[in-house]
């Protein structure tokens, strides 16, 4: 090592004439590459960078069979067979760094010169070892590297090239299988094209127990139901695109000649596909179509690899499920803190049995966890709802399946929080037989929820709305399961509500600073905004008259509306400052964060913003009836209105996440009026429309 250090300092590694031919590949000058090689024909084979390639290695990056098989030719024989099976640093031969190339007769240059006579002094063993079979220090053959990166079209090359049954190439030394490889590298076309050349690869598994079909639901973000949140525009683009046509197009690659070629002369003939010509000539809807294809083909994907999914099968009803457990300790606060208690003799007990002197005080309790879980239980905790929909579908009573420590396709949907799934879970009939399982752990479905072991943050505008959604999510939960399991405990001996108590201790402390501080700033703001309206109705544009005290402007129209904007925004700012003030006088309890509170925040919010909006047309009814530009110059007005909105848009599109929940304020409020008629009333009410629009026809 020391002695390679000092080379390396004291002595250049490559001469000139290298780092010359280096010069020429870096700048795609190949000619000239070509033409210094061709002096010293040697140097084709020793190291030509710190990688350890050969400068044959390097000729594979242009992409030119015509100059790889002129420079395999001015080697002879011998020193060719070494060439075509020569390693870099990583053990990487010419067909390990040809599936970078588009054009597959680079792979073609190589397989011709493969059944030359090899050198006398090389064993049996090596001379019968095929190129397509030499694997690097990965342990990958030059199919399996062509999977893993997503060359389809050089692996379909390959394969056909390949002597016996290449299923054989298509595992690793460490059970890594080829399918594996291109699951993981996003690539499905590449893994159904393998899926379909070996059926059995849907089952195989790695050295961890994974199959392709559980690695597949733990991505989620590759599925349409999971995608992040594109905006209106890329939503209305997404939908506009073609459901069909999505199939595998092994020489769509970038960088194809022919497939330039072929396009052009589709275009010229009226002849291309419909769904790639807007994505080929514009560059936004191209990447759209990229992220739609690739959520059909894991759809598809997917779609195969439940046919050959049989793991629900193993399931673990007969595991003894216990009556509910009834507190010992009546009071949550004793509970919660022989809790406390427990964990810290737990704790104590552990680093003292380090000491081989120290004998336990009590036993040390062991929670059984399996983190193995059957795909759909996991496409269940990722909320891939394609995932967990086909399963059900093909084989409605997977639906039933229960894991080694007790958990069913529910209770993975509660304690990760998706609802997607929990909604779709809902409308199955045998919904109302998962909602009665608790856990190896004591757990019901409220544990579950209460608990914050899987909480993923949302994308909420403050804390106090993430914890009225975690209580939303309590009150979902508690309505579909049975009214006594509010008492049960678990092993720790806690009620699903000491859970939540507990695990939302931090949260609910960080909402009640947060709403606290946005209260009292926006509160400022209300009484800053009140002020100067309330001043504004008694300083009259234009003064008075001086004989009866009328306004000049009194029969103006614009005077109008300046009087009934002024008094809109000081009713709208006092209401804000009373829904601000209310906020800061609550005694911020937990379940005050499920709707007292947020509703208070959101109705202030809207007063304000509304308070904000009159303010300004005052002051616009304000400079209109100074200047009197009320009967002319129409353009000025228009031009001075859009400049007097623009600190109201910025201010809305600084608090939109804000406006938003206001939004979802009013639906609920419309969802419950609509829940609080009579439903024999709205039944009535149809029953006499129809009957009255039946006797205007007959008559």
């Amino acid at each position: 090592m020391e002695k390679g250090k000092e080379m390396a300092e004291g002595v250049l590694q490559f001469d000139e004439t290298t780092i010359s031919a280096q010069r020429a590949a870096r700048s795609g000058n190949w000619r000239m590459f070509k033409k210094i090689l061709e002096e010293d024909p040697k140097r084709l084979v020793e190291p030509f960078d710190l990688f350890g390639n050969t400068a044959i290695h390097i000729a594979t990056r242009s992409n030119n069979p015509g100059l790889l098989r002129e420079l395999l030719e001015m080697l002879s024989e011998k020193e060719r067979w070494h060439a075509l099976r020569k390693g870099n640093c990583v053990n990487n031969t010419l067909l390990h760094e040809i599936i970078f190339c588009t054009t597959v007769e680079m792979a073609g240059v190589v397989l011709k010169f493969e059944n030359e006579a090899a050198p006398e002094d090389i064993t049996e063993e090596k001379k019968r070892q095929p190129l397509l079979e030499i694997v690097n220090d990965s342990g990958e053959t030059p199919l399996f590297r062509a999977a893993k990166l997503g060359r389809l079209k050089m692996l379909k090359y390959m394969a056909s090239h390949a002597e016996g049954d290449i299923r054989r190439l298509f595992v690793r030394f460490d059970k890594y299988s080829i399918l594996h490889a291109s699951i993981l590298g996003q690539f499905f076309d590449v893994a159904i094209w393998l899926l379909n050349m070996d059926e059995k690869l849907a089952q195989h598994k790695d050295m961890n127990g994974m199959t392709c079909l559980q690695l597949l639901s733990n991505m989620p973000l590759v599925f349409r139901s999971q995608a992040p949140a594109m905006g209106t525009v890329k939503n209305l683009i997404y939908n506009m695109l073609p459901e069909e046509g999505y199939e595998i197009h092994d020489d769509d690659e970038n960088g194809s000649a022919d497939y330039y070629t072929r396009q052009r002369n589709d275009i010229e003939s009226g002849q291309q596909d419909k769904a790639k010509f807007p994505s080929s000539e514009f560059d936004g809807i191209g990447r759209i179509w990229k992220l739609k294809k690739q959520h059909k083909l894991a759809e598809h994907l997917s779609e195969l690899l439940v046919e050959k999914d049989f793991s629900w099968q193993i399931s673990f009803h007969e595991n003894f499920q216990p009556l509910i457990v009834l507190p010992v300790l009546s009071s949550k606060s004793d509970r919660i803190k022989h809790l406390h208690h427990t964990k810290e003799m737990h704790k104590i007990n552990s680093e003292m049995s380090r000491s081989r002197s120290y004998r336990p005080i009590t036993t040390a309790i062991s929670f059984p966890h399996s983190q193995n879980y059957t795909p759909l239980l996991m496409a269940a905790g990722s909320g891939i709802v394609e995932i967990v929909g086909k399963i059900i579908d093909r084989f409605p009573e997977a639906i039933c399946h229960v894991s080694q420590d007790e958990h069913n396709v529910l209770h993975m949907a509660v304690k990760h929080r998706q609802l997607k799934i929990f909604n779709m879970l809902k409308k199955h009939s045998a919904f109302k037989s998962l909602i009665f399982r608790i856990t190896a752990e004591g757990r019901t479905l409220l544990h579950q929820i209460s608990r914050m072991e899987f909480y993923v943050e949302q994308h909420l505008p403050g804390v106090a709305f993430q914890l009225q959604d975690e209580l939303r999510w309590y009150e979902r939960v508690k309505d579909i399961v049975p009214a006594y399991y509010l008492m049960h405990c678990d092993k720790d001996g806690l009620t699903a509500e000491d859970v939540l108590e507990m695990e939302h201790r931090e949260m609910h402390k960080e909402a009640k600073g947060w709403i606290k501080e946005t209260a009292q700033s926006c509160s400022t703001v209300a009484v800053l905004v009140a002020t100067v309206v309330f001043a504004a109705a008694y300083t009259i544009p234009g003064g008075t008259n001086q004989n009866n005290g009328t306004p000049l402007f009194l029969g103006s129209r614009v005077f109008l509306f300046y009087t009934v904007t002024d008094v809109v925004a000081l009713v709208s700012s006092l209401a804000s400052v009373v829904m601000f003030l209310s906020i800061l006088t609550s005694p911020f309890e937990l379940w005050d964060f499920r709707r007292s509170l947020p509703q208070k925040l959101s109705l202030g919010f809207a007063c304000l913003f509304f308070s904000l909006v009159c303010t300004m047309l005052t002051f616009s009814a304000t400079v209109l009836l100074t200047i009197r530009l009320e009967n002319h110059q129409k353009w000025a007005s228009v031009l001075f209105c859009c400049a007097v909105f623009f600190p109201v848009a910025f201010f809305w599109r600084m608090q939109f996440p804000l406006y938003k929940m206001i939004q979802h304020l009013a639906k609920r409020l419309f969802k419950t009026l609509r829940q609080a008629v009579p439903t024999t009333f709205v039944k009535y009410s149809r029953k006499r429309a129809q009957t009255r629009n039946y006797n205007v026809i007959n008559d």
